[in-house]
């Protein structure tokens, strides 16, 4: 493994820094970015039982994903590494804590990061639109 590079299969125990700047499973004061399934749901039990996972409808038995996982990277099998300039990182940061304000409750980082690149994802005019001011499209 390359130095400074993180184990993505480490247990969360590893990593237990407890400040909040660098706690990658704390709310969105904290730093890290992962990001996986586009359905933000993941797979569940259901899925080991023979169940591909293909309904976006949960059951009505189902804990909803921040309930029924015990570390904020259950679920999440997928890293993707993401480099940002710093404006992106500061509005990334901004955003984080807007959704907390909008949530009223605190939301882990990794939660907001895949939040927003989901609804990113659902809004890809938007997408396109920042990157024609980066000069695609011309």
């Amino acid at each position: 493994m390359k130095p400074g590079a993180s184990d993505p299969f480490a247990d969360d125990e590893t990593e237990t820094d407890q400040e909040p700047t660098d706690d990658a499973d704390g709310p969105a004061e904290a730093a890290e970015t992962a990001t996986t399934d586009a359905t933000g749901e993941g797979d569940t039990g259901d899925a080991a039982a023979g169940n591909d996972g293909a309904g976006d409808v949960p059951s009505e038995f189902e804990f909803p994903y921040i309930y029924r996982r015990d570390k904020v990277k259950d679920e999440r099998p997928d890293v993707h590494q993401l480099f940002v300039r710093d404006e992106t990182d500061t509005l990334a940061r901004d955003a984080e804590r807007d959704l907390e304000k909008l949530l009223g409750e605190d939301v882990y980082r990794l939660d907001a990061r895949e939040a927003i690149y989901l609804a990113g994802m659902r809004h890809l005019d938007d997408a396109a639109d920042v990157l024609r001011s980066w000069g695609y499209d011309r």
